[in-house]
């Protein structure tokens, strides 16, 4: 018989205290929270965020929250949506275990329900760590690649957080919390097929406000199984398990005692590129600073990566279809002509110079047998970079082996304030920003959600 792997998650949701949480998981959230709004800001104006801000039914000024933390407003449903979709619009977000981005479900979920409540910061810090820890235990069940089997996981998963999340948030009882569970288990969805277009982002927004509806409809009475996920044959896990390997009979029993906030934490992105490209682009940044590197000088650049990591690359859509913030030859060609990596090294008129689409022909993946298979969150290019130069020489850099932002070389508060204000910089001023940035980056001493300014 499988373990109670719903009901397990629904009472430590339920019984979770914000006085439970430990500080660094507190730091992780809070690094989660104020990085992603930020990279939300940044988000506003994309394809995909004008086209479904376009179709919101409630969209206007009487709304319960407010949709990019700004003067319109909508249902907690619509806003969550519109808010979340816009924020992975531009591939910047956060990233955790099994390549999940967890905060571009959770932040606006979790802020759009909280604003519409009364809630506070304490109340939001809570709901995150129970919708995250709950989350990572979920993903550590299977040993297969979600992405392996074509699901997009933070869509997949997303529902159930955010349904575990908004339960904590309101503090409902276990039942009422397993309810919102065996709803949300019914809701899962996403495709890598829609990486590279609208879809993507769409089905990440939905994935939130899934799980605000799920919660709220749990609230109102509706029923649902008690098993959602761990059912023999017919649960969310089963269905979704890319070789039917998910352990269902394991109990969980580490909840509360120890913290996936802790060890894993939140890995933030120190370039706008997709997660697969930043620590090539710390490779060949350390080597073109060290070595003084011009352009005019490359022969060619070999981005090194496992023959795993190549399997995985040579199936991505972006490598037929050009999308800048996945491009790893542009990446690269920006980290070695401009010596940085910006929103301006994925503009146009950035990339197509002549000088830029010269070098990006000559930047390419190379396998190496010697490079073992990475591991989520680092799926990807390994960080190796060889430079090779007209006059023989050949420079290279060492594999990189967490990019700057993960959590084991995190960004300094000051760090994450840069980031928030290149984010924010079209839509707020810079006292306008600091000051919401303040806030977010110490949540816990937010009265009201409503307070955030914005």
């Amino acid at each position: 018989m499988p373990a109670p792997i719903s009901r397990t998650l629904a009472e430590f949701a339920a019984k979770l205290k914000y006085e439970d949480i430990p500080d660094l998981a507190v730091e992780a959230i809070n690094t989660g929270m104020a990085d992603t709004v930020g990279v939300m800001m940044s988000g506003i104006g994309t394809s995909v965020s004008n086209i479904v801000l376009a179709e919101l039914g409630t969209r206007g000024s009487k709304g319960d929250a407010r949709i990019f933390l700004g003067k319109e407003r909508a249902s907690t449903t619509e806003a969550a949506f519109v808010n979340s979709a816009t924020t992975t619009s531009v591939v910047y977000d956060d990233v955790a275990f099994s390549g999940c981005h967890t905060s571009t479900i959770l932040m606006p979920a979790l802020i759009a329900e909280a604003e519409a409540s009364g809630a506070s910061g304490k109340d939001v810090i809570r709901g995150y760590a129970a919708g995250y820890e709950a989350w990572a235990r979920l993903s550590e069940r299977d040993p297969d690649s979600y992405a392996g089997k074509g699901w997009h996981a933070t869509a997949a998963f997303g529902p159930t957080a955010a349904a575990i999340a908004i339960s904590s948030l309101h503090g409902f009882d276990p039942d009422t919390t397993l309810r919102a569970i065996g709803i949300a288990a019914a809701m899962p969805g996403g495709i890598t097929a829609s990486f590279d277009t609208d879809v993507g982002p769409f089905q990440v927004g939905r994935g939130a406000a899934a799980g605000v509806m799920a919660a709220r409809l749990a609230r109102a009475g509706m029923t649902t199984p008690n098993d959602g996920l761990e059912r023999s044959g017919r649960g969310m896990l089963v269905a979704l398990s890319p070789k039917g390997a998910v352990d269902l009979d394991t109990p969980i029993e580490d909840l509360g005692k120890a913290w996936r906030l802790e060890t894993v934490g939140i890995n933030v992105k120190q370039y706008p590129f997709g997660n697969m490209n930043q620590r090539a682009i710390d490779g060949a940044l350390d080597l073109v600073r060290e070595h003084d590197v011009s352009p005019d000088a490359i022969e060619r650049v070999d981005v090194m990566i496992s023959e795993a990591q190549y399997a995985v690359v040579s199936k991505s859509p972006s490598t037929i279809n050009f999308v800048p913030s996945h491009s790893i030859a542009l990446g690269v060609a920006g980290a070695i002509i401009s010596r940085q990596g910006t929103f301006y090294e994925l503009s146009e008129a950035f990339y197509s110079q002549p000088k830029v689409q010269a070098l990006m022909k000559v930047i390419t993946p190379a396998t190496d047998k010697s490079i073992p298979a990475d591991t989520q969150p680092n799926l990807g290019y390994s960080g190796g970079v060889r430079i090779y130069l007209k006059n023989g020489t050949m420079l290279e850099s060492p594999s990189v082996p967490y990019a700057r932002g993960h959590w084991t070389r995190r960004m300094s508060e000051e760090e994450l304030w840069s980031k928030f204000a290149a984010c924010s910089k079209q839509q707020l001023d810079e006292a306008k920003a600091r000051r919401l940035f303040d806030q977010l980056i110490h949540l816990q001493n937010v009265a009201r959600i409503s307070d955030l300014a914005a």
